[in-house]
């Protein structure tokens, strides 16, 4: 048994992979003071993993903090940080520095180039939306990144005097209140990159959407997509099953 850990901006998320097989899935947010009580909680009803394998987008800070939980559950169990790579499972990386696109990218990438048929865009909603292209042979044609749904809102309300900060949902539409104009400002804001991501590829590219508001947005937009919220775990299934043959 192997333990996936993807440890984002906002959310560490966790699988485990048992067998070919992806499943206990966990999540937690990592600014709360009680992280490390109920991670540990948490993660003391798994059995002993063989490796543990990490994917990091946040802190150096964070990872020292997992790796010290880690030591106290399971003191012998090996730690391996998975990196971009320039080529890996028939993707290629088009940055010119691999190492300087995010490994969630990468993962993403990986496991939508495996499970998805290709060209196709994928695109992962979290604190921030990461979108990008690959083409039919497995060429990364680039990527964008914008902020995500919560952080566009939020910089109205930081931004402005008179605008507060609202989760709610709105009717669809030009709106006659101001938190409606909001919600509906940054949920076409959303659609209009994933329309000029996909645009960008001589190709139709398949879309497929992972991340926190994937399922939220496909719906609301009615995007013709894919969600899968296993995405990136199964970019780790793919390298995490490569290290166990070598």
């Amino acid at each position: 048994m192997n333990l996936l850990v993807d440890i984002g901006n906002t959310r560490l998320k966790w699988a485990v992979q048992q067998s070919g097989n992806l499943d206990s899935f966990g999540a937690l947010v990592h600014n709360q003071e009680d992280f490390p009580t109920t991670l540990i909680a948490s993660w003391r009803l798994l059995e002993l993993p063989n490796c543990i394998y990490i994917a990091c987008v946040s802190s150096t800070e964070l990872k020292q903090l997992l790796a010290s939980i880690i030591r106290q559950l399971w003191p012998s169990c090996l730690i391996q940080e998975i990196h971009t790579k320039k080529y890996s499972h028939g993707v290629s990386n088009a940055y010119l520095n691999p190492e300087k696109l995010g490994v969630d990218r990468w993962l993403a990438m990986l496991g939508a180039f495996r499970h998805y048929s290709a060209p196709l865009c994928a695109v992962d909603f979290g604190t921030a939306i990461t979108l990008d292209v690959i083409d039919k042979q497995g060429q990364h044609l680039g990527g964008m990144i914008m902020p995500g749904l919560s952080l566009l809102k939020q910089s109205l309300s930081k931004g402005t005097a008179d605008l507060s900060f609202c989760s709610e949902t709105h009717e669809q539409g030009l709106a006659d209140y101001t938190q409606g104009a909001i919600y509906n400002g940054c949920l076409y804001a959303v659609k209009g990159f994933i329309e000029a991501g996909l645009m960008q590829s001589a190709q139709t590219s398949r879309l497929i959407l992972t991340g926190g508001d994937a399922n939220f947005l496909a719906d609301t937009l009615k995007l013709d997509a894919v969600v899968d919220d296993e995405l990136i775990f199964k970019g780790m299934t793919l390298l995490s099953s490569e290290q166990s043959e070598l």
